[in-house]
């Protein structure tokens, strides 16, 4: 499905060559909820948040470039450091878009569930957020592996650990001391070795699917460029194919790792308890009760979940 960008893009060339550039925004952008969202986990050391300032490399080609963000209520801006090449700079640019859910119609949306008892309200108070989306289809593939059967804060440390042990970087322990690396890529993953692995307290069934992941980028047996191409019906059946990934794993990559915003992560633990609360269910609904709820929500399946679960963790923290 082709969504309509409510934000006029930066010109490619000039961003490149003046290292950096300031996007205006078209549409309401809720600054404030993006840097909290991103930086969700104070010891990221692929990502940084420092007030309103955001950190982070890019994997462009064959080399990683710095990117500091500077998120303001009116604008954004963008700086590289470093001069670009045209190529470089529309990569960088498609993969900063993505991250930031510029490209969400947040008009339609909010057009779409208006009248609804739930999102109504929900889209009222959490008017201007955008849903964060990880930046390249690989680092989404490895965050739904991590992230699968496991709490967050301890998903959160295995990230970590695999950042930096693959990275070249004696383990950290939990402490990162503000420690700012690339997401590894598929070849450093598999250079990870079996002690590594296990002192990093990955099961096996993890450390296997993530090296198999690998192989198969490594290869280019999946790429970002032929998913992207592919409908939505293909790109969910491509990736349930791949071992390690099931629904809940595709729902979540589809949704934020390739921004096709009518997917969800069905049988997520955050969605259910947001459903539960928000429909002020008895018991947490089963899988065909959340896809029954989330129906009327087409084709933004995926934006309504972030709200709910937005929605469901503000109302914990007030």
């Amino acid at each position: 499905m082709t969504l309509k960008s409510e934000i006029k893009r930066a010109d490619p060339v000039e961003f490149g060559r003046l290292k950096g550039c300031t996007l205006s925004y078209g549409g309401a952008f809720n600054a404030m909820a993006m840097l909290e969202s991103l930086g969700r986990d104070p010891g990221n050391l692929a990502e940084q948040v420092n007030e309103r300032v955001y950190r982070r490399y890019l994997s462009l080609g064959r080399r990683c470039v710095l990117f500091t963000l500077e998120l303001r209520e009116e604008h954004c801006r963008i700086e590289s450091g470093t001069e670009l090449n045209p190529q470089e700079a529309g990569q960088a640019l498609d993969m900063l878009y993505l991250l930031l859910g510029l490209d969400q119609p947040l008009e339609d949306f909010y057009r779409l569930v208006a009248p609804h008892p739930v999102m109504g309200p929900l889209a009222k108070k959490l008017h201007g957020v955008r849903m964060p989306h990880v930046p390249s289809l690989w680092e989404a593939v490895c965050w739904a592996v991590i992230g699968q059967q496991i709490n967050l804060p301890f998903a959160y440390l295995l990230r970590n650990r695999l950042i930096a042990v693959a990275n070249g970087h004696e383990f950290p322990g939990d402490d990162a001391g503000g420690l700012l690396l690339p997401f590894p890529g598929p070849r450093q993953v598999l250079a990870v070795r079996e002690e590594q692995w296990r002192a990093a307290k990955f099961s096996r069934a993890k450390s296997g699917y993530l090296q198999g992941l690998a192989r198969a980028f490594a290869d280019e047996e999946i790429s970002a460029e032929s998913i992207a191409a592919m409908d939505d019906a293909q790109a969910e059946q491509t990736l349930l194919g791949v071992r390690g990934l099931g629904p809940w794993s595709a729902g979540y990559i589809m949704s934020r790792g390739l921004g096709r915003l009518d997917f969800f992560p069905v049988g997520d633990a955050g969605l259910k308890a947001s459903l539960k609360h928000f429909f002020a269910l008895n018991e947490a609904p089963g899988i065909r009760e959340q896809k029954a709820l989330m129906e009327p929500l087409r084709p933004y399946r995926g934006l309504a979940t972030y709200y709910l679960w937005k929605g469901l963790g503000m109302e914990r923290e007030g």
